[in-house]
């Protein structure tokens, strides 16, 4: 997706419905979300205005580079910002509000709405004098007349402190980071307007990356909307489309990644010094293909982490294939294995170990990490010199048979 195009016309306010106003941006400058994800298509930081009888209220901010935009983008919609009563922090994030400082200064009069978990580390972050900060407790509202905004914590999705924000007379959730996705609005803000399954896609992605470790919370979050009988009419999130059309394909689809679904599919990760290990990871490949058993191989080498998470989601085995490197892991491998961890990544999955070496295996290490991660170790853990010995081809065959056998207990992949 093209994002070097700035001036069209989407990048102006857009009113959702009347009196409630995108007043996002769009960042196609930065190559890596959070300083760590791909975003090769950019990404918006959605923000919005609500203009009520007796004040605005704006909700969330923006990336602090992106700061006069946004605060102009305000300026056109409210027009004096001293009228501005409320600016909301449903996060912290400073994705959502680096800017909000910069914002108070000129919306002399707004007070600052925030969940009392988050009202004790604001300081951590911004310098947001504690006269203007107000405390919002769950299911609290506050009236601008005739609109009214009711709060709705939704705690670790995926900070402490997060928090919804429900638009009552008009049904619209701002829904924060629960929802969201990769992606600049180029074409438009709306589901309808936007190629959709672009957005889905990276939907999945950012899940995997952003919110994954949380996925109990994504769905307490989604339980707790519900149980509330809340009509959302426009689902509003922080990044990625506005959904007016589609409110139930996305809720219905942060629900499934919330319980993955692991299938009959194993992912190879694996790293390759010299093609040796490679060699073997394909014939292994070719084992479970013959077995009816789907199969993903994956150089970590030449694939960011983000993609690999993505692609593993469903799988419900992981083999990690890698030759020792100056007596650990080979880097990238390694790295893959990390992010894993921090992701608490294998939760309801096998994983399968093959170590190649010459002088030294670092099998031991690898065995610690997988099982911080959560996964499932299925024996034998495999450490074979890089030309593998009769011996060491039997094991290898033992281990692909058992994967087998526990795969094909698993439903077929979608």
């Amino acid at each position: 997706m093209d994002c070097t195009d700035l001036r069209g016309v989407y990048l102006e306010p857009r009113e959702i419905v009347p009196k409630v106003f995108w007043v996002g941006v769009n960042d196609c400058v930065k190559d890596l979300f959070e300083s760590l994800w791909p975003i090769p298509g950019g990404i918006s930081y959605n923000a919005y205005t609500v203009i009520g009888a007796n004040g605005a209220a704006v909700i969330d901010g923006v990336d602090e580079h992106l700061t006069y935009e946004y605060v102009g983008k305000i300026w056109r919609v409210v027009g004096d910002l001293r009228k501005i009563k409320y600016v909301v922090i449903n996060h912290l994030e400073p994705d959502h509000h680096a800017s909000t400082s910069k914002l108070l200064s000129l919306a002399e009069n707004a007070q600052v709405l925030i969940s009392p978990t988050g009202a004790k580390i604001v300081e951590s972050l911004y310098s947001i004098p504690k006269d203007r900060i107000v405390e919002v407790r769950d299911g609290d509202t506050v009236s601008l007349g005739d609109k009214t905004l009711r709060f709705i914590h939704t705690p670790w999705l995926h900070w402490p402190e997060t928090m919804m924000t429900y638009l009552e007379e008009d049904g619209i959730l701002f829904s924060c980071d629960a929802f969201g996705s990769y992606g600049a609005l180029i074409s438009g803000i709306f589901d309808d307007e936007v190629e959709l399954n672009y957005y889905i896609e990276e939907a999945k992605r950012y899940f995997s990356n952003i919110v994954s470790k949380y996925s109990k919370n994504v769905l307490d979050a989604i339980n707790k909307v519900e149980k509330l009988g809340l009509k959302i009419k426009v689902l509003a999130p922080s990044h990625g489309p506005i959904y007016r059309k589609h409110v139930d394909s996305i809720v219905a689809l942060y629900r499934d990644l919330s319980q993955p679904k692991v299938c009959a599919k194993v992912t190879i990760v694996y790293g390759s010094m010299y093609g040796r290990t490679e060699e073997i990871v394909k014939a292994v490949a070719e084992t479970f293909e013959k077995s009816g058993v789907v199969v993903d191989l994956i150089d970590a080498a030449r694939v960011h982490p983000s993609y690999i998470l993505h692609l593993t989601w469903n799988s419900g085995a992981v083999i990690f294939a890698f030759p020792t490197y100056d007596a650990s892991v080979f880097p990238p491998v390694k790295e893959v294995m990390n992010y894993f961890y921090v992701k608490q990544y294998g939760r309801g999955r096998l994983a399968a170990i093959l170590n190649t070496f010459s002088w030294g295996s670092s099998v031991k290490e690898a065995v610690e990490t997988l099982n911080k991660s959560g996964f499932q170790i299925v024996e034998p853990v495999i450490a074979t010199k890089s030309q593998p010995t009769s011996e060491d081809k039997k094991k290898i065959e033992e281990l692909v048979e058992k994967l087998v056998t526990e795969l094909r207990k698993l439903g077929s992949c979608p």
